[in-house]
């Protein structure tokens, strides 16, 4: 039988990746996998991560088998007498549709149930839907799953969640944007929302964990991008007195930054920072290392409070 038949009978509408399994690989060894291990490592951990692993995987799925659709069509073009490659080409695309739809219906409230089965495959149940989490070409497994883990450790701290913490990902998550937030749990601290440059917001519980998640990022770029600003006026002899510096709403939507007594002043469009005024006060001594080019840790307590918008309380 033609290799492009193999999983048609599988693909009437079924969400079941149909990649074969690695003991029928068995013949090809393939190197280590750690994504197997990440997903052990999260299978009873917080609902986000959860989610976050069965979108981030499922929209790999995605792609991958829109690729290998593409691939059967270029190689109908080339062997016009091959039939059944057009069937398998609409089959697989249509495979490829149902992945990307499943992946954005993903949210945190999602269930998401992981499991390893005994041929070491990664099973996903999104939803009471099933999910081998597999890609179609064996050989192209090791650099998919790497991809998801980089995807993954983009949006959480990996730390503590992969075997091997001090081996590089990819070099997409080693080159991810400055500041972007991570995110942890712990017993201790709860949810931890943290930056490559020191920031660590700690939140009481995992409620609402959509709104603080947005909530950190954006709180987070905002202040990065004053940090840049002031760095930028400093550079140029302004000086900054950390003890006025306050944020002001202008009537034309931006926002005014009072650096000192003396009338400079900065216009940003700052607005979750214009409402947060007591975060800017807790902030201030991060704010005045970042801008001098120094590296501090500062631990924000009851972040939650902090980051909340006024009259949207968040634990």
């Amino acid at each position: 039988m033609h290799r492009y038949l193999l999983l048609l009978p599988l693909l009437g509408g079924l969400l079941v990746c149909t990649a074969p399994t690695r003991a029928q690989q068995a013949a090809h060894p393939a190197p280590a996998y750690r994504l197997n291990r990440l997903a052990a490592n999260i299978a009873d951990g917080p609902a986000m991560l959860r989610a976050d692993l069965a979108r981030i995987a499922i929209d790999e799925l995605a792609m991958a088998y829109a690729d290998e659709a593409a691939r059967a069509r270029r190689d109908k073009r080339r062997r016009a007498q091959q039939s059944d490659l057009w069937r398998w080409a609409a089959a697989v695309e249509g495979l490829a549709a149902e992945y990307s739809a499943l992946a954005a219906t993903i949210t945190f409230d999602t269930p998401v149930e992981i499991n390893v089965g005994p041929d070491d495959d990664l099973h996903l149940v999104v939803a009471g839907r099933s999910v081998v989490v597999g890609n179609p070409r064996m050989r192209e497994q090791a650099a998919f799953e790497q991809r998801v883990i980089a995807r993954f450790c983009e949006l959480n701290l990996c730390r503590d969640l992969l075997d091997e913490p001090d081996l590089p990902v990819t070099a997409t998550a080693a080159a991810r944007r400055h500041a972007e937030p991570q995110w942890s749990f712990s017993q201790q601290a709860g949810p931890v929302c943290s930056t490559d440059d020191g920031l660590e917001f700690q939140f009481r519980n995992m409620e609402d964990i959509g709104r603080k998640r947005e909530a950190c990022a954006r709180v987070a770029a905002e202040l990065n991008t004053l940090a840049m600003a002031i760095a930028q006026d400093v550079a140029g002899g302004i000086r900054v007195d950390w003890n006025r510096l306050v944020i002001q709403h202008l009537p034309d939507g931006d926002e005014q930054v009072i650096l000192n007594g003396e009338g400079d002043y900065l216009r940003l469009s700052l607005p979750l920072l214009v409402a947060r005024q007591e975060l800017i006060n807790v902030v201030r001594p991060w704010l005045a290392a970042k801008v001098s080019g120094q590296r501090y840790t500062l631990v924000v307590l009851n972040a939650g409070r902090l980051l909340a918008p006024p009259g949207r309380p968040m634990e």
